[in-house]
């Protein structure tokens, strides 16, 4: 990490609660600070993202979205997000006035980051598969929450002083993406090009496999010592991403085995649907090398089907490797493992059935008390099962020889899986064999969040209100086709379950595309970022004769805010000045 220094920002009071202290920390997209929780009295991380950032509204909006969501993860292996805001900046006269920088509390975690642990070099397989194990604990548990990291790279992965992995950064990456408008952009806020997946580098929307993608590449380099792909600048790595065969991992290292290096380039395949379709199955491939099995790699039918929204277990690493030399400047995954701490699926089921059992003899001793009851020819009284479970429910009506017909209600009171009521109620005698109905709450009731894109936004308003839907926060940004005032996308989006009253957001276009800086570059590398479907602008070529090169000279369109669909010039240089031959004699 990096030495800590006093910095801008220390001994600023953040939001009237957070100390800030030493910088501990540089990154792409700001300076992480030792701060303190005066209200809690905990030491936290503090991360102040750059005024290149913040001078963006889009941006600082999107920011607190994401940070939202990321604080709702809690888990061993996932660096929690404990609060957002923005802070009046104040440090320096030129500043605008009321200019805000945004600023991110995290989990401080003691340790190192891969980044700095890497640079002694290639590590050794059963290290990779430790470290990549630990990421991929952090991603079942984003993609089940229906978070794609979009960013994973070294320097966004901690390892402790005990060996467990941290993956740190989620939701800033997205926030970063939707609310730059080109790739240079991008990469110049995230930092490196290095980890980029082929889509994100064409500027398609990025799934759960995107992130499958940027580990492959980090294991690569962890093994082979470098990059798959590396160039002059983030454009041109990035484009490499897209167009450029991998070079197979064993002609980088010959040392690897077969199955890992198949491993790796799986996750990297440029095909979305050629790589593993979740975490899940990219962690049992680890698996089965870890533990010797032979190398079982999903089928065609399981890589189409990516990885669900949500689940209902949270995923533990459990790759131990079987031997532990010492690794010279690596010891600290040598100190302990990382064992998986989920309880064993056998115990639950054995708790389930004996609870279930007690609460049916207990039942049934209740109903022997009743001398009603003591002769073969009463009718059985059904009990009141109300608030019971499910299962509960059934079992007992079942032992009073009645027979159990479970059906399901919506219910804003009674807890999903909850029984509201039998039909006959508690207390009625019925005879043997006859149906009970047993009434479970299905949750409270919801219903699908409509597709509100590419309409006016007062006409989305009037149909959200019409649900009872609340349009809390309305955000625009830019579009390279649609005009200012239709809607780009909302939050929650098209199909999540809502509930009355729920708060959505909008995204809506400004009628303007931001148009990047390109001067300096060559024609080939300008022309995508202007013509491409993040800008679609309109682009007329001229030759200057008074230089070399073939890189963009001059530009008619300032960096900045412009109209879509723009006319651009480009004054470009051409190939290489020819010279008159020197006069002979």
């Amino acid at each position: 990490m990096t030495q800590p220094a006093p910095g801008p920002w220390t001994s600023r009071l953040l939001g009237g609660r957070y100390e800030v202290r030493e910088i501990i920390g540089r990154g792409g997209m700001g300076d992480v600070y030792l701060g303190v929780d005066a209200r809690l009295g905990r030491q936290v991380a503090i991360k102040v993202l750059k005024s290149t950032l913040s001078s963006d509204p889009t941006f600082r909006n999107r920011f607190r979205l994401e940070a939202m969501a990321a604080s709702k993860m809690s888990h061993p292996s996932i660096v929690r997000v404990f609060d957002a805001g923005d802070e009046v900046d104040g440090l320096d006269e030129s500043s605008p006035a009321g200019s805000t920088t945004p600023y991110i509390v995290m989990e401080h975690v003691e340790g190192h980051l891969l980044s700095e642990l890497m640079i002694q070099g290639k590590l050794e397989e059963r290290h990779v598969l430790k470290v990549a194990d630990g990421v991929l604990t952090a991603l079942e548990v984003s993609h089940q929450a229906g978070i794609v990291h979009r960013d994973i790279k070294p320097a966004n992965v901690m390892v402790t002083g005990d060996g467990s992995v941290k993956v740190m950064d989620f939701g800033i990456a997205r926030a970063v993406t939707d609310s730059t408008a080109s790739l240079e952009q991008t990469t110049s806020i995230l930092g490196t090009a290095l980890y980029i997946s082929p889509e994100q580098a064409r500027g398609d929307d990025p799934d759960t496999r995107t992130d499958l993608y940027s580990l492959g590449v980090v294991m690569y380099e962890l093994l082979a010592g470098a990059p798959p792909f590396n160039a002059d600048s983030p454009v041109a790595v990035a484009y490499m991403h897209i167009s450029e065969e991998l070079r197979p991992l064993r002609e980088a290292n010959p040392g690897i085995s077969d199955d890992v290096a198949l491993v790796v380039e799986t996750a990297m395949r440029k095909n979305l649907a050629e790589r593993f379709p979740t975490a899940s199955s990219f962690r049992a491939a680890l698996e089965d090398i870890a533990q010797g099995r032979e190398l079982k790699l999903p089928t065609t039918r399981e890589r189409a089907k990516v990885a669900p929204a949500f689940t209902g277990s949270v995923p533990v690493a459990n790759v131990e490797a079987e031997h532990r030399n010492l690794v010279e400047g690596f010891e600290i995954f040598e100190s302990r493992g990382i064992r998986s701490q989920s309880v064993p699926a056998l115990a639950v089921t054995l708790f389930s059935a004996l609870a279930v059992l007690l609460v049916v003899g207990i039942v049934l001793w209740v109903f022997t008390l009743n001398p009603a009851t003591s002769t073969a020819t009463a009718a059985p009284q059904v009990p009141d099962l109300t608030s019971q479970t499910e299962a509960v429910a059934s079992a007992t009506i079942t032992s009073l020889e009645l027979d159990p017909q479970v059906e399901y209600e919506a219910s804003n009171t009674v807890p999903e899986g909850a029984v509201i009521r039998t039909i006959p109620s508690g207390g009625i005698r019925t005879a043997r064999g006859e149906p009970v109905r047993i009434v479970v709450s299905s949750g409270i009731a919801t219903f699908e969040m409509p597709d509100i894109r590419n309409i006016d936004i007062d006409e989305a308003r009037t149909a959200l209100n019409d649900l009872g839907l609340l349009v809390d926060q309305v955000v625009e940004t830019y579009s390279p086709s649609l005009t200012a005032g239709i809607v780009m996308a909302s939050t929650p989006a098209a199909d999540s379950p809502m509930l009355s009253g729920t708060s959505v957001t909008l995204t809506v276009s400004n009628g303007l595309v931001l148009v990047p800086d390109v001067v300096g570059l060559t024609v080939g590398e300008a022309n995508p970022f202007l013509t491409g479907p993040s800008m679609q602008l309109s682009v007329r070529l001229e030759l200057a004769t008074d230089c070399s090169g073939q890189t963009v000279k001059s530009q008619s369109l300032t960096p900045g805010d412009h109209p879509q669909r723009s006319e651009i010039t480009l004054v470009y240089c051409g190939l290489v000045q020819t010279q008159d031959p020197a006069p002979v004699g």
